[in-house]
C-alpha cells in the first residue's frame, strides 16, 4: 500500500467518525433555516419554487455550498498541525513514505470526509426535491452540479484550510477565513473591491452561469462578468464554456501550489 492511500485512508476514517464533522454542518443548517433562510421555501413551496428542476437544484447548490463551506474549513483547520501538536511529525517524516504523499493523502482523506455531510445535505435534498415533484431529472442536474461547483470550491477551501495554519494560530486563520469567505462571497463587487463574480470565484460564478444558465431563483442575478465601474474587472470577462473550465482549473491550480508550498515550509522546517 502506498503512502498516498495509507494516508487517506486513515485521515478519511479518522475525520468521518468525528461527532464535530456532523453536529457543525446540521447544526449550520437548522440556524439557517430558523433565522428565515428560504432553503425550504425554494424547494418545497408550490407558489415560490422554480418550475425548472435544474434551476431548483442548483439554487439549492448555490446555497449550500456558501453556507456550508465556511464550517468544511474551519474543521480542517487543524488537520496539518495535529501531528506536530501530538509530537508523532518527526517519527513519521522517519518513515521511508514521501512527505510529499502523506500530504497528499491527509489532504485528500480530510477533505473528502468533511465533505461527507455536505454532500449528503445537499444530495437529500435534492432526492426530496426529486420525489416531491416527480422530476428524477433533478438528481441528474444535482450530480452535476455538484462536480462542478462543489468540487473545485472544496478543494480550494481545503488546501488553504490546511496550509495557513502552519503561518498562523489555526483560530486566526478560522477568524481570517470566515471574513474572507463574507468579503468573497457575499459583498457586491459594486460596493467593494471584491472576488466576487471573478473566475476565481470559489462559489463557481462562471460554470454557474457558463454550464448552468443559472440567474438565482428568481432569473434577476448574475453570477459572472463585468459590472460597470467596479475593481478587479479584467478578472471578469463575459463567461463562456471554454472560460467556465478556466475558472475550475485556476481554483484546483490554486490549490496545488497552496499545497506545494505548504510542502516546502514543512520541508524546511525539518532540515
Amino acid at each position: 500500500m502506498t503512502a498516498f492511500v495509507a494516508g487517506l485512508r486513515y485521515e478519511f476514517r479518522m475525520q468521518v467518525r468525528k461527532r464535530t464533522v456532523w453536529i457543525v454542518p446540521a447544526l449550520t443548517l437548522v440556524l439557517f433555516v430558523l433565522i428565515g433562510g428560504s432553503l425550504l421555501r425554494d424547494l418545497f413551496d408550490p407558489a415560490e419554487r422554480p418550475v425548472d428542476p435544474r434551476t431548483a437544484v442548483v439554487g439549492l447548490a448555490v446555497q449550500l455550498n456558501a453556507l456550508l463551506s465556511i464550517g468544511f474549513g474551519c474543521l480542517l483547520a487543524d488537520r496539518l498541525i495535529r501531528d506536530d501538536r501530538l509530537r508523532v511529525a518527526s517519527i513519521l517524516d522517519a518513515t521511508p513514505a514521501s512527505p510529499r504523499a502523506r500530504l497528499l493523502g491527509k489532504y485528500v482523506g480530510a477533505a473528502a470526509a468533511t465533505a461527507i455531510p455536505v454532500s449528503v445535505a445537499y444530495f437529500g435534498f435534492a432526492a426530496a426535491y426529486a420525489v416531491d415533484t416527480g422530476e428524477p431529472r433533478a438528481l441528474s442536474w444535482a450530480l452535476a452540479a455538484f462536480g462542478a461547483l462543489f468540487i473545485p470550491g472544496l478543494l480550494f477551501v481545503a488546501a488553504f484550510a490546511l496550509a495557513a495554519p502552519l503561518v498562523m494560530p489555526a483560530p486566526l486563520f478560522r477568524v481570517l477565513f470566515v471574513g474572507y469567505w463574507l468579503w468573497g462571497n457575499v459583498v457586491s463587487p459594486d460596493m467593494v473591491p471584491t472576488l466576487a463574480r471573478t473566475l476565481v470565484h470559489p462559489l463557481g460564478g462562471y460554470p454557474l452561469a457558463a454550464f448552468f444558465d443559472f440567474h438565482g431563483i428568481d432569473g434577476q442575478d448574475t453570477w459572472a462578468g463585468p459590472i460597470p465601474g467596479a475593481t478587479l474587472n479584467a478578472l471578469r470577462p463575459d463567461p463562456t464554456p471554454a472560460l467556465a473550465w478556466l475558472s475550475i482549473a485556476l481554483l484546483l491550480t490554486i490549490a496545488a501550489a497552496v499545497l506545494a508550498g505548504a510542502h516546502a515550509l514543512r520541508t524546511r522546517r525539518i532540515r
